[in-house]
Order: C-alpha cells, then sequence, then structure tokens
C-alpha cells in the first residue's frame, strides 16, 4: 500500500506537494516478446531481473496550486499496471500514473527503478520530461524522452535512443550504438562495435572511444567546430568555422557517424580490460 507524506504548504506556484511510495512485482507470461514502458514525467532507472517478472519500486511527487488541486491528484491511483498491447499481444505495455486533461493544474511526476529480465528487448518512452539509466541489457533497447539526460551502462544490444534536450554518456556498450538529441554532449565508450555508432546533437561535443584495433568507415561533421582523432584520418575546414573528418581503416566494418551543429568532435582509441 501507497504511503503518502504531505509537505508544508507555502505561498507561490504548486506550494502544495506531497509524495506516495510504491514496490511490486507483476509476472511476464511466455507469450510475452517484448516491452514497453510508458511515463507521462519522471526518472527511469532500469537493471536485470532474475525472474521472468517486471519488479518495480519508486514514488511520486505531486505538486498543486491549492490543497483541493492536490487532494484530486492524490486521487490518481499510485500503481504501475501492465498488460498486453492491443495491437500485438506479444508486447507487455508497462505504464505509470500520470495526469489526465480533466485533473487540476499540477505536477505528477514519478521515481521509478525497474527490473526486467536481460534478453527481454525493452521501449522506454517518456512523453515530456525525464531521465532514463539502464544498465546489464542483454537485447535491443530504445529509449524516447522530451527532453532529459540518458544513461547506459554495460549493455550488449542496439541501442537506439533520442532526447530533446540532455547529455548522454554510454559506458561498455557491445553492439549498435544509434543516439540523438537537439541539444547536449555525448560520451561513448563502445566495448564492442558492432556495425553502427551514429552520435547526433543539434548542439553539444561528442566523444567517441572504441578499441585500437577497431575497422571503421568515419563520417564527422561539426557546422560549427572541430574534428579531432586518434586514428590519422584527415580533417578538412568546411567553409569559416566547421570541420570534416571522412576515411576508412582496416575492413571498414563499422560506420561511425558523428554530427553536432555547434561543438567539437572527437574520435578516440581506448583499450577495454579484459574480463569487465
Amino acid at each position: 500500500m501507497a504511503g503518502i507524506v504531505h509537505f508544508a504548504a507555502c505561498d507561490g506556484a504548486f506550494g502544495h506537494r506531497s509524495v506516495a511510495e510504491m514496490a511490486g512485482s507483476i509476472p511476464i507470461s511466455q507469450s510475452i516478446r517484448r516491452v514497453r514502458v510508458e511515463i507521462q514525467n519522471g526518472t527511469i532507472g532500469m537493471d536485470v531481473h532474475a525472474e521472468r517478472a517486471v519488479g518495480y519500486g519508486g514514488g511520486v511527487r505531486r505538486a498543486a496550486n491549492s490543497a483541493d488541486d492536490l487532494a484530486a491528484l492524490e486521487r490518481i491511483p499510485v500503481q504501475i499496471t501492465a498488460a498486453p498491447d492491443a495491437e500485438d499481444e506479444t508486447t507487455l505495455v508497462v505504464r505509470g500514473p500520470s495526469l489526465a486533461d480533466t485533473d487540476p493544474l499540477g505536477i505528477l511526476g514519478l521515481e521509478l527503478g525497474l527490473r526486467l529480465p536481460a534478453d527481454l528487448p525493452v521501449e522506454i518512452r517518456v512523453a515530456q520530461s525525464g531521465h532514463v539509466t539502464v544498465a546489464n541489457r542483454a537485447a535491443p533497447l530504445e529509449v524516447h524522452t522530451g527532453r532529459g539526460d540518458l544513461r547506459f551502462e554495460k549493455c550488449a544490444g542496439a541501442i537506439k535512443a533520442r532526447t530533446g534536450r540532455g547529455n548522454v554518456i554510454v559506458v561498455d556498450q557491445r553492439g549498435d550504438l544509434d543516439v540523438r538529441a537537439a541539444v547536449g554532449d555525448m560520451q561513448a565508450f563502445v566495448r564492442e562495435p558492432g556495425q553502427l555508432i551514429r552520435l547526433d546533437t543539434g548542439q553539444g561535443t561528442i566523444q567517441c572511444y572504441v578499441p585500437p584495433a577497431t575497422g571503421c568507415r568515419v563520417d564527422a561533421r561539426a557546422q560549427i567546430g572541430r574534428c579531432n582523432t586518434k586514428f590519422g584520418f584527415p580533417i578538412e575546414t568546411v567553409q569559416k568555422y566547421g570541420a570534416a573528418m571522412v576515411g576508412e581503416r582496416g575492413d571498414g566494418r563499422t560506420v561511425i557517424v558523428l554530427r553536432t551543429g555547434s561543438g567539437h568532435l572527437s574520435l578516440g582509441a581506448r583499450t577495454f580490460p579484459h574480463g569487465t
């Protein structure tokens, strides 16, 4: 059962606040082949569950302009629901509490920790704002957030991620990587590159590190900014303020695309310790 804590009300916008906690586990049937997580606003952290289930814990933060409005927000069930998608019964849709158009003006922000089997493909969708951190996935992962930072740690499946505004950190990635942001810096350490690494930001600096022996075809372009690399690819000045770096080495197996509208691009070599 959710516990509720009220914060002291104060004058000003959204001065009436409370939080509620939740925790539980939802079994995943054998017919499910992938999971989609949908929330309106909030932070998501995801790691591995040893069982075939959705384990969850966390809470909801609410804020409103009056005690009555807060009371109305508190009537929204604080729970995680899961059901097969109406159009694809092999997809389990996990949803958190959210505001409806008929609810009072206010804030309902979720702070959610999830645990899922590592081998199930996962899609995470945050409709508005929220940071996302995911670790130890062994299957494809897709993340969309309207605004928020993204962090991926020790994942071994292809990652596709989008954020409107937020910084991105990728640590010990194995497999394809396709990340795009309207605004934000990116730093990626790719232990075992797949066929594609694409890092694209409208404004921000990108640092990408791959093993020294990586065979690749590189296309890096900064509209305003500089390029640099440890691999010896030629770098050209584009117009007055931009730069481009294009080249190929080894078997050219991995396509590396780096893009920024304003910022610097760096492609470096990194030796990753064995067994970690």
